[in-house]
Formats: structure tokens, C-alpha cells, sequence
């Protein structure tokens, strides 16, 4: 008994840990609700507007804009390296935008894995995603904004999300979606539900998730997550509904018990007994990439419902970020920092020295040495500003290495003394 105990504690655990990793909306929407109250009732007019423009026999007429058509989605993406090969290429950010394309326009290769009974169901959503051509300030982009930060793993709190705590601002939410790719820690993805905070409206998307930097296992592999949190983001809720047979205010999706891990086959029915069973291959379960391969009409509508006038993503329909712009873009930065390495100038030196730590100021009143060829340390000093000034006029002319160290990060340089 206490065996079989050990192993339903364990397997409970597993699932939860499974559930964290893969996407924690339901953890991230509580804690914002929690922080800011009044998103409880923006968040209930945007289901009630919903629920009216999906049941209204009107609605075709009453849209100003004819939403039986694609709708185009101007999209900036962030991405936030600390290490160089986290700087993805742009074939990489290429193979994300073409996999939201192919799996919310019904054309991945594996809907001939739909079940029988679900295929009646299966729809493309419509949507078309396209990395902006122009930036809020109407100049000139290329839809991808690169930026060192020296934050090594960041977790689902937002905070890549601002300048102040070395993510980077969103652009406008209301004519871009946003979607950060960085180094998370605690989860593959997490999103925004409409009508949350505007500052922080968008996707976050792990770098595992894209670049498998944690082995080879097979089970994030086809950008799945990427096209699971653009679900949230036009209003979608996970299959089960956050709750044990709960809803995910959408009619022609069975209710399931919770979510499904792993890549099962057959007819799973958890909720009592219907014709159908679950369906676990919905993008919005937590199956594996592999086995994912639809969104269902109910879906589109409701998504959809957010571009009808009055709608909270509306003005997405309105934006400028496809336009042609003959506005030059921002110049980017001259240089990054050297990983591992100061910038150190000037180089040689025979005064002074400047070490620059103006892309952390983290490294304010950490412990910096120089050390000379024959290992002496010759200045201990302690960093009291961005751009760390250091005399050198009592050094003889050599060879000379700077070493400081800041919890687990360690920069070293080298320096010359004429």
C-alpha cells in the first residue's frame, strides 16, 4: 500500500513538473490577477464580447473590416542573447514564423493523423504572421530586434520584458505581437491572455525550445510551444480549461480531465463517456510537438472575435508595421561585450585605463584586481561606476590581467602598461 502510495506521489509530482515546464498560463494568470485585480473585470468584458460577437446572427454585417478573410499579424521578436549562439540567424527566425503560418492555416503535413471523428472539426485559423517592416517610430526594420543582456536564465516573471532589467521593451501591442526568445528557466513558454497589461503583452519563448540546448530528446521539436502561446495570445484556453474537466470556453472541444503529456494514441475519454474521447492532438494540449496537429472551428471563432469591431486586438488590423517605410532604421550598437572578456580601452595604455561596464551595472561595488605576469595582485579596488576608471601610473610597464568575478560570472582581460 505505501508502495503504491509512493509511486501516485510520484507520478503526481512528474505531471506537475511536466505541466511547469511546458506552459504555466494558468500559474502566470493567477499571479497577475493577484497583483492587479482590475484585469478580472477587463478580462470578463473580453469573454462577454466574445461570447456576443460568436453567437450573433448579425456579426458578418455589423464588421467593419471583412474578417472572412486572412488576417495579417505584424510581429517583433526580441531576442535576448547572452552567449553568441543564442543570437539565432535568421533562418532560424524564418522556420518560427513559417511554423505559425503552417499550423494556424491548417497546412502541416500531419492532419492526416486527425482521428476520423475530429476531422469534421479541423479548420485553419486565418491568421498570417509576418515580421514587421516598419518599427514604431515608422522607420525601416527588419522585425528582429538583437540585444546582449547579461541575464544568463530568466524566469516567468516578465522581466525581459524591460530596458530596466535587460530584456527590451515591447513595441506598441496594440500594432505588434510581441515575442521575446531567451533563456528561461522554469518553463518552455508562457504568454499574455488579452487584456492584460499592454507593457507586457506578448509570447516568451524559451531558447530550448528552438535550439534543444539541453540534449537531443525529440519531444520539443517542431516549434509547437511558439504556436501553442500564440493561441493564448488571441484567447485561447488550455484543452481541459485549467480544471479537472473544466472549461475552455470553446463548444467543440470535449471536455478532458486535464492535460495529456507524452505522444498516446486510440480513444482516451477521461470525462465521462461521449463518441469522441479526448482530444489530446489540439495544439492547445500539452502532447508532444509530434503529435499535435489541429485547432478546431470553435477555435477560429473565438480567436477571430478579438478583430471584430470593438474587439481587444482590433487595432492589429489598423497597424503600420507592414507598411513600406523609407525612414532609415536605428543604428545598431558599434560593439557587444566579449564574453568572459572586459572591454578594456585604451589598449596599450600609459596613465589610465577605462573598463566598461556600462551593459551591467550589476557589476557595481563587486571586487576587481590586477594581477601582473608573476601572478602579484598590484591593485585591488572595489567598481563604483559603469565606466571603471584605473590609474596605472604607479605600474611598471608590461603585461597586466584584470579578474572580477560577480556570483557565477567571471570577466577577465588583458591589458598592456607602456
Amino acid at each position: 500500500m505505501v508502495k503504491n502510495l509512493a509511486l501516485l506521489l510520484f507520478i503526481c509530482i512528474g505531471f506537475q513538473a511536466f505541466s511547469q515546464k511546458r506552459c504555466n498560463n494558468e500559474q502566470y494568470t493567477k499571479q497577475q490577477l493577484e497583483a492587479d485585480p482590475s484585469l478580472r473585470s477587463s478580462m470578463d468584458e473580453i469573454e462577454l464580447f466574445t461570447e456576443r460577437s460568436i453567437s450573433s446572427s448579425t456579426e458578418t454585417q455589423q464588421r467593419i473590416y471583412p474578417l472572412s478573410g486572412v488576417i495579417q499579424v505584424p510581429v517583433v521578436i526580441h531576442i535576448l542573447y547572452h552567449t553568441p549562439d543564442q543570437n539565432l540567424q535568421m533562418e532560424a527566425i524564418d522556420r518560427l514564423i513559417n511554423a505559425l503560418n503552417r499550423d494556424f492555416n491548417k497546412r502541416n503535413a500531419d492532419t492526416v493523423n486527425i482521428p476520423a471523428a475530429f476531422k469534421p472539426y479541423a479548420t485553419s485559423m486565418g491568421f498570417e504572421f509576418k515580421l514587421a517592416t516598419q518599427d514604431p517610430a515608422g522607420r525601416i526594420t527588419s522585425g528582429i530586434v538583437r540585444k546582449y543582456t547579461p541575464i544568463k536564465y530568466w524566469m516567468s516573471d516578465d522581466k525581459m520584458k524591460f530596458n530596466a532589467s535587460y530584456g527590451d521593451d515591447a513595441w506598441d501591442s496594440k500594432s505588434y505581437l510581441n515575442i521575446w526568445l531567451c533563456n528561461m528557466q522554469d518553463v518552455l513558454g508562457y504568454s499574455t491572455l488579452p487584456g492584460m497589461d499592454p507593457q507586457k503583452d506578448g509570447v516568451v519563448i524559451s531558447f530550448e525550445d528552438i535550439m534543444n540546448l539541453k540534449g537531443t530528446s525529440p519531444l520539443f521539436n517542431d516549434f509547437r510551444t511558439l504556436v501553442h502561446e500564440v493561441g493564448h495570445w488571441v484567447n485561447l484556453y488550455h484543452i481541459w480549461g485549467d480544471g479537472y474537466c473544466g472549461d475552455d470556453r470553446v463548444d467543440d472541444t470535449p471536455k478532458q480531465s486535464t492535460y495529456t503529456p507524452g505522444c498516446p494514441s486510440g480513444t482516451r475519454i477521461s470525462c465521462g463517456a461521449n463518441n469522441t474521447g479526448d482530444m489530446y492532438m489540439n495544439f492547445m494540449d500539452f502532447t508532444d510537438d509530434v503529435c499535435m496537429n489541429m485547432f478546431t472551428t470553435g477555435q477560429r471563432k473565438r480567436a477571430r472575435a478579438l478583430f471584430d469591431a470593438g474587439g481587444k486586438r482590433r487595432s492589429i488590423l489598423y497597424s503600420k508595421g507592414l507598411n513600406i517605410s523609407i525612414v532609415p532604421g536605428a543604428e545598431t550598437p558599434d560593439f557587444y561585450p566579449k564574453w568572459l572578456f572586459a572591454q578594456v580601452y585604451p589598449n596599450p595604455a600609459t596613465t589610465a585605463i577605462n573598463v566598461y561596464f556600462d551593459y551591467d551595472e550589476r557589476w557595481i561595488g563587486q571586487e576587481l584586481k590586477i594581477i601582473d605576469m608573476s601572478g602579484k595582485l598590484v591593485i585591488n579596488m572595489t567598481v563604483n561606476s559603469r565606466i571603471q576608471r584605473i590609474d596605472l601610473s604607479r605600474l611598471k610597464a608590461g603585461v597586466y590581467f584584470i579578474y572580477a568575478k560577480k556570483e557565477e560570472e567571471l570577466i577577465r582581460a588583458k591589458f598592456v602598461k607602456l
